[in-house]
Order: structure tokens, then sequence, then C-alpha cells
């Protein structure tokens, strides 16, 4: 173990902490340098995955009832507090307000020199990481670096650059540290941001309320700073939640353009413009051409090749799809849906032909696009689509569907994997879709699924706007054949508000026998409940008794998802009869009276 002295950069306090597992930082204001400490830990917890632990040698008479402590007292009491769990397991520990004063035993120019040895000597021989804060302000010394803001507005950059690539799981750490950022930088409006594109990550994860709530924050604190073109993209973000159950809303697209363009933001008039022609795309009589045009025409006038990308998929798609009807007028029949394909189609064989020439062309000029703008997800969606649509292209390549699939691995898309095998196998003998598409997107969108009469897929437009992951409790099949009655269920209840940082919130937890289930006529028996914290937060307490009515109080220590795990047993066997997992939202700040739905356990192998 080892120290260092005033630390002006985030980074290198970062590098210096994982080297030598111990950062002490003096000469700043309290305020400040409380917020870098919690930053450094909070990023180091959150790649390390640890538990954070926070102490003020200020409190640590308080927290026994004896505030009149001596400064020895108090610090003495702080080291017995850090020896024992805190050492023997892996964690980072900040402690904070240490007072400058004699300098006994560490070299000159630390921080209280008793207090710190003393910290020094408990984690000697732990794996741990030990950050100290000192009260020692000394002129010249600053404990926040002077671009914290910028540092917070690179990291959302960042995080939009992997949303927009389609690999939004890599988004998620970088928008964590970007809420803090901007938090320890008391910048609103770049928090505000920060909310929106986590909002926007959740609807591409496929996590619809979670998207929808936190996109309604962002906008309302869009409209608290005058951040027009913001409120604009959250409106647009909130309209495309209406595909994913295969009901677009291109009232509200077009009210999201509107705003854009009221806001002087052109580029995002131009992708308000490009979802509100795909959101109309398969109505009848719709002119998708010259509203392909126009929006191809606005991504050129900003210089945004993912949006012109985007743009030739879509048109290709409309293209392959109909039969002969360009929307513009009624004397070639009309534009056919996703699930139906065209109807009344007089192209005859030359115009189908020609179109198809012309998809292709499209097809190929998206795909040079998205690998130019370095997007797998629009690159994988567009060599999925071309290979259907154009059987030629396809035999050329025999390894057509590992190809595609590779691509979808590449950024964890397992919901495009999915589509790749049902377009390899073709539609199933009893009509219903695969359980690993089942599972991901909801019964509306699926229905609107199709198939040609060579039995190529018609797949909804709406399945490549978000990655979704198998639903909590989802049946699977072996499941289908045992009645649900027969079951006993684990049922999760959010008691308080919505959760924020450092906060407990509780929450109950029942075992709820089926109608069928030997416990529904029966008091159910002493089972325990344990629960355990997956991320950095702490629940409390460890076990519980259903029968007794099982709450649990859970404090997580940073905004983002948290996953807990409840294992249910009988302690009389020691048989484990069922573990599920929660995933919770907490916010970075409360929003305002907010009750949320209860936590959706994910069920494991094994029931009770």
């Amino acid at each position: 173990m080892s120290f260092v002295g005033h630390i002006r950069d985030l980074a290198a306090a970062r590098r210096e902490l994982e080297t030598r597992r111990l950062l002490v930082v003096g000469g700043a204001p309290d305020a400040d340098r409380s917020a870098f400490l919690d930053a450094v830990a909070r990023e180091v917890a959150d790649e390390a995955g640890l538990p954070l632990y926070r102490f003020r040698v200020a409190d640590a008479g308080e927290r026994s009832g004896e505030a009149g402590r001596t400064p020895g007292e108090a610090a003495d009491a702080v080291v017995e507090a850090c020896r024992g769990v805190f050492v023997v397991h892996p964690c980072v520990v900040v402690v904070d307000g240490v007072p400058a004063g004699a300098a006994d035993a560490v070299p000159t120019g630390t921080a209280d020199g008793s207090l710190l040895a003393g910290l020094i000597s408990a984690f000697a021989e732990s794996e741990s990481f030990l950050l100290v804060g000192s009260t020692d302000a000394r002129e010249g010394a600053s404990a926040l670096p002077s671009d914290g803001c910028a540092d917070g507005w690179a990291l959302l950059t960042r995080a939009a650059v992997h949303c927009d690539r389609g690999d939004p799981r890599a988004a998620g750490p970088l928008l964590r540290r970007a809420v803090e950022a901007h938090q320890v930088a008391g910048d609103r409006r770049g928090e505000a941001w920060a909310v929106f594109l986590y909002g926007r990550m959740c609807r591409l994860r496929g996590r619809a309320e979670d998207a929808r709530r936190l996109l309604h924050i962002a906008r309302e604190r869009f409209r608290a700073v005058g951040e027009r073109p913001g409120e604009a993209w959250a409106c647009g973000e909130l309209a495309r939640l209406a595909t994913r159950s295969g009901a677009p809303d291109p009232d509200a697209l077009a009210e999201a353009r509107r705003l854009h363009e009221r806001a002087g933001d052109r580029r995002g008039a131009a992708w308000a413009h490009l979802w509100w022609t795909v959101a109309r795309a398969d109505e009848p009589g719709f002119p998708w051409r010259e509203e392909f045009a126009n929006a191809q025409g606005r991504f050129h006038e900003v210089s945004d090749r993912l949006g012109t990308a985007w743009t030739l998929h879509h048109h290709a798609l409309t293209l392959a799809r109909t039969d002969g009807t360009d929307g513009v007028d009624g004397t070639a029949g009309t534009a056919g849906t996703g699930g139906t394909g065209g109807t009344g189609g007089t192209g005859g064989t030359g115009g189908t032909g020609e179109r198809r020439r012309e998809a292709d062309r499209l097809f190929e000029g998206a795909l040079t696009l998205f690998e130019e703008a370095d997007c797998p997800h629009g690159r994988a969606w567009t060599m999925l689509e071309y290979a259907l649509r154009s059987p030629a292209h396809r035999f050329l390549n025999g390894e057509w569907a590992a190809e595609i699939r590779h691509v979808f691995h590449g950024i964890g898309d397992e919901a495009g994997e999915a589509w790749v095998d049902l377009a390899e196998a073709g539609p199933t003998p009893d009509g219903e879709p695969p359980y690993e598409l089942a599972c991901r997107y909801p019964t509306a969108l699926l229905d609107t699924l199709g198939w040609t009469e060579a039995g190529e897929p018609l797949i909804p437009r709406a399945a490549r706007d978000t990655q979704p992951e198998p639903r909590p409790g989802f049946p699977r099949p072996g499941d289908r054949d045992r009645p649900d009655g027969s079951r006993a269920h684990v049922r999760l209840t959010l008691l308080d508000d919505v959760p924020v940082p450092d906060v407990p919130a509780r929450i109950a937890l029942q075992v709820v026998p089926g109608p069928g289930h030997p416990w529904s006529t029966a008091p159910l028996p002493p089972l325990t409940a344990r629960a355990t914290s997956l991320g950095h937060a702490e629940i409390d307490p460890a076990h519980g008794v259903p029968a007794d009515g099982a709450e649990f109080r859970f404090t997580p220590h940073r905004p983002g998802s948290h996953r807990l795990r409840f294992t249910v047993e009988d302690p009389a066997t020691g048989t484990v009869l069922q573990q599920v997992e929660a995933e919770i939202d907490v916010v970075p700040s409360d929003p305002g009276p907010h009750r949320p739905t209860a936590p959706a356990p994910r069920p494991s192998a094994r029931r009770a």
C-alpha cells in the first residue's frame, strides 16, 4: 500500500488507486473533495463489481451516541470500524473528513498521521481499495479537475455512439458515470441529457416501462432548463415506444418533427421525419417514395451517414415488400403491410424485376454506409433483409446465415440472432413463433409477422428498433405442459416510491401457491428467503421468513439498473425450492412522486 498527495485529475487518481489501492486527497473545500472521492470510488466499484462503503470521521462519535469524542477517539473508532469484514472481503472504502494535525508515524505532507497510519495498517493485507479525504485545505490545490463537466459530455457522446451502433449494453456504465459527473459539476442540462440517453438505452433493450418513465423525466428536466432540442428528442423517443406493440404513433412523431424544426435542430427533424415515414410506409396510398426521398435529402444537408443508411434500408424494404405499388396514386394497387405483402398489384413480371433491382441497389448503398458509420446493428439487419429479398445474393454465399448471426452476436443482440434462426428454419408447423422470439417480443408485434409464398419471413419493421432480452417469468417450453395452478410463485412488491441512490427502499416477498398446490389449503411452512445484491447495493436483512411476511430494505449506491437475487429454501431439508432475480431501476435523483410496478422476478429452472 502507498499513498499520493493532492490530486488534480480524475483519471490519474483512478490509475493511482488501481495500482496502489490507496488514495489520499486533500487541499480542497469539503464538498468538492467528497464529490471527487465519490466519483473515483463509484467508477472503480462499478468496473470491479465491488460494494462501496463510506465513513466520515466527524460522524464516528455520532453513530455510537458519543458526539463528544476527541479527534483521537473518533479516529480509533473509524479504524476499528474498517477492520473485519471490510478488510477480509474486497470492497471500496471511502474515509472522508480526516482532520489535519500531528503527522506522526507517516511521511510529512499527508493527512492526519495517526489516523492514516492506522488505516494503512488495517488494510495492509487486504484486497480492498481505500480512499482517504483530508480536510487540510492548502492554497493552490484542487480536488476536482477543471474540465469535470467536459468529461461528463465526453461520456455522453461515447454512450450515444454505442447506442447508434446498436450496442446499448456498452452504454450503461458510461451513462452512470456521466450522470455522476454532471451531478458533481451541478450541470442540470448535462444531467437531463444523461437521463434521456439512459431512457433511450432502455428502449433499445426492450425495457419499455423503464424507458417510458425515464424519458418522461428527461422531457420535464429539458423543459425546466429550456433545452428545446432535448424536449423534442424525448418526445420522439416516447413516440417510438409505441412501435414495440406493433401500433406506431405517426401523429406523435409528426409533432416531434415540428418541435425539432421550431428549435432549429435540423438533424433531429431529419430523424423524426424518417421515423414518421417508416410509421406510415405500409399505409395504403401513402407517398412513401416522396417521403423517403425528402428524409434522405434532410440527412444529406446535415451530413448524417447513419440517418441516410437507415433511410435507404427502409426504402429498400418497402420496395421489396410491395407488388407494383408506389404509394403515389391508386392505379397500381395499394401498398402491402408487413404481414400480408401487397394486394391488387398489376406491375407484371418486368415491373417486379425492376423494383427488385432497385431495392438491391438501395440495400447495397445502405450496407456501404452502415460499414462506413461503424454500425453493426444496421449492417446485420441490412444483410438479413438483402439476403431474404434477393435469392441470387443469398445463394452466392452458402454461409450467409452464419455470417449475419456472427455480426448480431458481436453486439450481444440475441434477438437478432433469433430472427436469423427463423429465416433459416422457415415457418413452424403450428404457426406459432419460436420460443426465443415469443419470450422477447409482445404478442401484438409478432402477430404482424408474415410469410411470402416462397416461405420467406416478412419481419415486422419494429423488430429492428429493439434488442429485447427474455421476459422474466415467461414460461419455458417444458413448463407449458405443467398446469400453472400446481406451482407456487414468488411475488415481489416494491413498497416505497421510485428508488434513488443511498436511500433505503422496502421490498416485500411472498410465496403464493396456485390453487392446485398443496400449500393452498395448508399453512405455508417456515421457508427461508435469502436475499443477495448482485450489484452496488446493500440489502438487509440477509434472510426472511415468507410465512411471517418477509420484508427487505434495498439501499442502492448508484443510479442505474440493479439486480437482486432471492433464494427460497426449505430449512428442514436444505432444499432450494426456487431462485428468482429482479431488476430495479434507480434514478439519479428523486423526480417526484411515483410508484412503480413491482419488480418482475426471473425464475430459475427450479420451482417450488
